[in-house]
């Protein structure tokens, strides 16, 4: 036991390590483009939710000159309508509307989305598809651009840091799960396509044909990436490409349900993947519960490796507190100073939540998510089973 507990205390100190190095020159100024290709903005969009106005606000105090958003919704009855519609009635010509519809055999994201980039036209150069809770700084655009223009990279994708809005344990546990995926090293055979911020070229998309790929999946972002990893495409992700994005859960069930789900589709749409991060994180938690039994009965060698942990989650905290500090500045730090301070003693609960959740979704087929219930046998394989009454808000 001592053994093994030694090993994992240096891959906890080799975590911490690889977090400072991450933030090594981080907060520089955005490239300046020589030139600006027209941007499309692909949203797809459910429900008018408590952050989607700010969303819109930020999106549209770019800095960049030249772009457009298409949102795309399931039914013209959605909440998210009447915001989009204001909106559209300032800058008709900035703002496009897709009504999806409904089907039985993919996500509704997904639907969504496919509905939005069929009305993309030879004007827009650059693709990007974005959530609608996050919260981009002014110079985003330019910094997802900046890359293809250089031939950087053939995609560009984000990270999202997750802010918590209501103070529940479950939200800081939903957030540490996050940061430690956000600063993760930026290597070529790691990287991978994010939904809710991606951006590639138009002709990209076309020459991929993504959207027929798309057709009958339920992970747009999966399988987006494997497209582009088939077709030996280089995705770039910028580590100043962190979008904030709050959060607000309802208790552990739902983040649960939220991580099964997740794990469920790197399943089947990534296995090897899957199962080399469930391998990590099953050690990573294991370390953590032979640490704290060995505590409790008195070992020597558990307490001082315990012991040293703690400091490393210190120190790892810290890290991410220079993290924010050097991406947002004053702010970031005031919106993340309870997460900051709660990260040490929380990271061991994230990390066993993340190995329990992994584990339970290796068998898994059906999930709900947006209030539709799917079934799903492959990544091109689904079924809606159920799907809650749709609930038009103001």
């Amino acid at each position: 036991m001592t053994t093994f507990l030694w090993v994992w205390l240096a891959t906890q100190a080799f975590g911490v390590g690889i977090v400072w190095l991450f933030t090594l020159g981080l907060g520089g100024p955005a490239r300046r483009l020589a030139t600006t290709p027209r941007v499309a903005v692909v949203v797809a969009v459910k429900g008018h939710d408590h952050e989607f106005d700010e969303f819109l606000t930020r999106l549209f105090a770019q800095d960049y000159p030249a772009f457009r958003v298409i949102f795309a919704v399931e039914s013209a009855s959605d909440g998210a309508v009447p915001a989009i519609e204001k909106y559209r009635s300032v800058a008709p010509d900035r703002v496009a509307l897709a009504i999806a519809g409904q089907r039985s055999d993919e996500g509704q994201k997904t639907t969504n989305l496919r509905a939005a980039v069929a009305t993309l036209t030879p004007a827009d150069e650059i693709l990007v598809l974005a959530d609608a809770d996050i919260w981009p700084e002014p110079d985003w655009l330019a910094r997802l651009v900046a890359p293809l223009s250089a031939g950087e990279a053939d995609v560009v994708s984000g990270f999202a840091w997750m802010v918590v809005k209501d103070d529940r344990l479950s939200s800081y546990v939903l957030s540490a799960m996050g940061a430690a995926v956000a600063s993760i090293p930026r290597l070529p055979f790691l990287n991978a396509a994010w939904g809710g911020c991606t951006a590639m070229a138009r002709e990209t998309f076309r020459a991929l044909d993504i959207a027929e790929a798309w057709r009958g999946t339920l992970s747009d972002d999966l399988q987006l990436t494997n497209v582009v990893q088939q077709a030996r495409c280089r995705i770039g992700v910028p580590r100043e490409i962190l979008l904030r994005t709050p959060i607000k859960t309802r208790g552990f069930a739902e983040i649960s349900a939220g991580a099964r789900r997740w794990f469920m589709l790197v399943r089947i749409y990534m296995p090897t993947t899957y199962w080399l991060a469930l391998t990590a994180m099953s050690f990573s938690a294991l370390g953590w519960a032979v640490a704290v039994l060995g505590t409790l009965t008195l070992r020597r060698d558990a307490v001082a490796v315990l012991t040293a942990a703690f400091v490393l989650n210190v120190l790892r905290a810290f890290g991410r507190a220079r993290l924010v500090r050097r991406l947002w500045g004053a702010e970031g730090m005031a919106e993340n100073a309870r997460y900051l301070r709660l990260d040490p003693l929380i990271s061991p609960l994230a990390a066993l939540l993340n190995a329990v959740c992994g584990w339970s979704a290796a068998f898994m087929r059906h999930t709900t998510w947006a209030g539709i219930t799917y079934e799903i046998d492959g990544p091109q394989q689904v079924r809606v089973v159920a799907r809650a009454p749709q609930v038009t808000q103001g």
